[in-house]
């Protein structure tokens, strides 16, 4: 019996092929984009997990509050000695370990030279952290000072090979390292970003004077710190020891203590109030719900033009219940049917998915693979495929074979005033998510658009930045007078930090007007004179610094106007400002605010220092008008005569900016596909009820067209409904959507309005395509001939 069907059910779709081809896209496309979005969910909530200890690691951050503002803030900055009070003094800490800030920096094998970006971590840390050894031993890899660990692609890179263990690498120029360990290359989407190489902390510890000063300093919160729990300790039983070893040996501290599980550092990467809420997951939570609405658009579809074609066969219907078909033989027929065309649906879209899928990866920059091994993904599949087909041939196949045979032979089953409204109720369905997403849609290109517009407060513009290595460091000033006699270099400068980030912070403990612990906390910015002018930074108030006395200028700083506010000084210039350790520096110049770190946050207070000897990047700005090609040129060959050790690598201020939106663009071009396919879907299933109300009114299309009505009179009869349920899903779409993104707006401080154009645009874009899918149906049932509708059996 199950072998007939299956027959009958190929005779059909093959019969029918506009039916099956239309049926089977539509479900194809809703079930290879649920997929993927599935896929990259599973892919997103699998961080870590090659650490088989996961569950136990923590990273020990630093909970502060601004006195001034109020605002609580969180950061991965930790007090030196801390890991190894928490080894030696908790008994609940398996290992603990700290790791140093990182950066790219210089290795060099023989004539081989490479940037490459890498960090100092102590002993432990390879005991925490399980990344894979292909050569080496974890336990011992970092115990020698000298001791250097590679990634097998940065060991490809410098050798050529990767069999190099007991093999030694300069590291920027200057000390020879031993190799000791290669691991598996890093991906840039765990939490340690795309390292490279990993050193001994002791090395650091050795080069910077200052360390061995913090070890003992519980005021020197200088380091990140990791920390693994004995099997059976938790985070609540731990916190607490923490939290009392900093009070301990640093009682002036206002600062708490938080203990970060490893399991949330991908999903919940922004705290708010100390809470890691929010972060990515907010976008897999949006992309969810996105995939399971495009998934039941596509069902809803498959049903919706299921049931039309089923009406077509009734009279098969009835050819069969009259000569003994029983009504369980015909409700298996029908599901069967629907069920292999969900079969046939999902081989296309696993098609779609492996053609999709690289592209999807470059886009998100992520590794989602389809696990073809796992039983329990083939399991989902067959329940999809199941699932889906029951559901799309449960109403033609329950209700078509309940009806007689008499009404199915001559088609009068159906009151096309009920028959209509089950799938009147869906195709509203449809179209609120599909109006909702080309809404959300829009509101993100807004809010990208609205931040980009913003004042960054400097001209990036044809400004380079590089990275600044001893040599560099050394041969500042015959570099910089050498690059401006090219001609094609209009201004250089020297600073801390790229205009675009910043990397530390003040406090500012006195200032006029402070009481008490009135403290400040303020981004710290070193600079050499030239760097305002260099960078188009307006200043507001007062001079800059001194170009011809670096010392002239040694004690005073130039605040940005956010820090005027904050510390509320009305008339700054002349005020003095003492920082942490007593250091009084007197206010010169009040510069305007520039975007710094996140657009679309409010800009943080900052203060510029004149300290040409703390930088470790140089900015310079190209001329108007000059080719690139010409700038690389004359370029590469001054930075490889005072830096022969590194290769010239560079980056563009105003691209490098860019990339602050890369994660909101992504989004906007995702969400953009995916109402795309949605409204797609939602056509095919206006296709399909557009021709069963065609179908279900030929004989009233026949008899109106005989007294007179004009084919245009007939798509007005026809359309005019399909114009309703857009309208009514237009205004159900529209508070759905304002809450659901106004809500998503309120992530950022900096932010665009819920514009009334966006409700409009969505609304008449989808009128104008449900009118466009509709008139072909409308017009052909309008153009038909009457007499063949008119016949009666």
């Amino acid at each position: 019996m199950f072998t007939n069907y299956l027959k009958i059910a190929w005779r059909n779709l093959v019969k029918n092929r506009g039916y099956t081809a239309i049926n089977i896209t539509g479900l194809a496309v809703g079930l290879a984009v649920a997929m993927l979005i599935g896929l990259w969910i599973r892919f997103e909530y699998s961080f870590g997990r090659e650490h088989a200890n996961m569950d136990q690691i923590y990273n020990v951050v630093t909970n502060g509050i601004d006195s001034k503002s109020g605002f609580k803030y969180t950061t991965q900055a930790t007090p030196l000695p801390l890991y190894v009070a928490c080894k030696d003094q908790i008994p609940e800490v398996k290992y603990s370990a700290i790791v140093n800030w990182g950066g790219n920096n210089g290795l060099m094998v023989k004539d081989k030279k490479l940037i490459r970006n890498g960090t100092e971590v102590s002993k432990d840390f390879f005991k925490i952290f399980r990344f894979k050894f292909l050569q080496g031993d974890p336990n011992t890899a970092l115990n020698d000072p000298e001791a250097i660990v590679l990634t097998k692609g940065t060991a490809q890179d410098l050798f050529g090979h990767q069999d190099v263990v007991g093999q030694y690498v300069k590291w920027n120029n200057a000390d020879e390292l031993k190799i000791t360990g290669i691991i598996e290359d890093i991906s840039n989407d765990t939490y340690f970003g795309e390292r490279d190489y990993f050193m001994a902390y002791q090395h650091f510890e050795n080069q910077e004077p200052w360390v061995q000063y913090a070890k003992n300093d519980w005021g020197s919160y200088s380091c990140i710190t990791y920390v693994e729990l004995m099997a059976g300790a938790g985070k609540d039983q731990v916190l607490p020891k923490i939290r009392n070893l900093i009070q301990t040996n640093y009682k002036e501290t206002k600062n708490e203590v938080g203990l970060y599980p490893m399991s949330q550092w991908r999903l919940y990467n922004e705290f708010d109030n100390w809470e890691a809420s929010a972060g990515r997951i907010v976008y897999v939570r949006m992309f969810g719900i996105i995939g399971m609405l495009v998934l039941l658009l596509a069902c809803i579809n498959f049903m919706n033009l299921s049931t039309a074609q089923s009406i077509k066969k009734a009279k098969e219907i009835g050819v069969r219940k009259a000569i003994g078909s029983l009504r369980h033989q015909l409700i298996g027929q029908f599901l069967v049917e629907a069920v292999f065309m969900s079969s046939i649906a999902m081989v296309v879209s696993i098609l779609i998915l492996m053609i999709l899928l690289p592209a999807f990866n470059t886009i998100l920059q992520v590794g989602v693979s389809i696990p073809v091994q796992s039983p329990g993904f083939w399991m989902v599949v067959i329940l999809v495929v199941l699932g889906t087909g029951l559901m799309a041939g449960s109403y033609p196949s329950f209700y078509l074979s309940s009806i007689s045979s008499i009404k199915a032979l001559k088609g009068k089953f159906i009151s096309p005033g009920t028959a209509i409204s089950p799938r009147r109720v869906l195709v509203v369905v449809q179209f609120v998510a599909s109006i909702g997403l080309i809404i959300s849609t829009l509101t993100i290109y807004k809010q990208i658009q609205y931040t980009k517009s913003r004042p960054t407060g400097y001209n990036g513009a044809g400004v380079l930045v590089v990275d600044m290595k001893e040599d560099l460091i050394k041969n500042y000033e015959v570099l910089k007078n050498e690059l401006l006699s090219t001609g094609i270099v209009e201004s250089v400068t020297k600073s801390s930090s790229p205009v675009y980030t910043t990397h530390s912070n003040s406090v500012i403990e006195q200032y006029p007007g402070s009481v008490g612990d009135d403290k400040v906390s303020i981004v710290n910015i070193a600079v050499s004179p030239d760097y305002f002018k260099t960078l188009g930074m307006q200043l507001l108030e007062g001079r800059d610094f001194n170009a011809f006395s670096f010392d002239a200028d040694s004690d005073k700083v130039i605040i940005n106007l956010a820090a005027k506010e904050l510390m509320q000084l009305k008339d700054p210039l002349g005020n003095i400002l003492t920082e942490k350790g007593g250091r009084r520096r007197e206010v010169i110049g009040v510069v305007e605010n520039s975007i710094m770190e996140n657009p679309y946050e409010k800009v943080r207070a900052a203060r510029f220092i004149c300290d040409p000897n703390w930088a470790g990047y140089i900015m310079f700005r190209i001329k108007d008008q000059v080719s690139f090609s010409k700038v690389e040129s004359s370029i590469a060959s001054i930075f490889d005569k005072y830096n022969p050790a590194f290769p010239f690598e560079y980056k563009f201020v105003d691209q490098e900016y860019g990339k602050k939106f890369a994660l909101e663009v992504t989004v906007g071009k995702l969400a953009s596909i995916l109402a795309i396919l949605a409204i797609f879907i939602s056509c095919l299933g206006l296709f399909g009820l557009s021709s069963f109300v065609a179908e279900q009114r030929k004989k009233e299309i026949g008899v109106r067209k005989v007294i007179g009505a004009s084919v245009f009179n007939l798509w007005q009869l026809l359309s005019k409904e399909f114009v309703v349920l857009v309208g009514i899903s237009s205004l159900l779409a529209a508070p759905i959507a304002y809450y659901f993104m106004n809500e998503w707006l309120q992530k950022y401080s900096y932010r665009t309005e819920m514009s009334w154009w966006i409700f409009v645009a969505a609304s008449i874009g989808a009128l104008l395509i449900t009118l466009l899918t509709v008139s072909f149906q409308a017009l052909k049932a309008a153009s038909a001939n009457p007499i063949q509708s008119l016949k009666s059996e």
